[in-house]
């Protein structure tokens, strides 16, 4: 992995990140791999040396075991406020 420098904008280099990650989330329909590309063009772009590709090789796995993780959790949540409202009506 490389080192990272700071970026010569970074009100500017937050932004694009941010609309990079809106456009491209897995989350969102988007496909983890083209996210990846697109924060990498960012980087690029600002001046900031960001990972290489080969260092990504898993990432894509990670995202989608975070994005399970979360709506598992989310799932949870919404069955004990389902349950919790139910006993309160008998």
């Amino acid at each position: 992995m490389t080192s990272r420098r700071e970026p010569r904008d970074p009100a500017a280099y937050k932004r694009d990140r941010r609309q990079a990650v809106l456009r491209h989330h897995p989350d969102k329909g988007g496909d983890p791999n083209e996210m990846l590309r697109a924060l990498e063009e960012v980087d690029r772009r600002h001046g900031v040396s960001g990972p290489r590709r080969s260092d990504h090789a898993a990432t894509a796995e990670q995202v989608a075991a975070v994005a399970v993780t979360a709506l598992a959790g989310v799932a949870a949540v919404g069955l004990s406020v389902a349950m919790s409202l139910l006993s309160r009506r008998r």
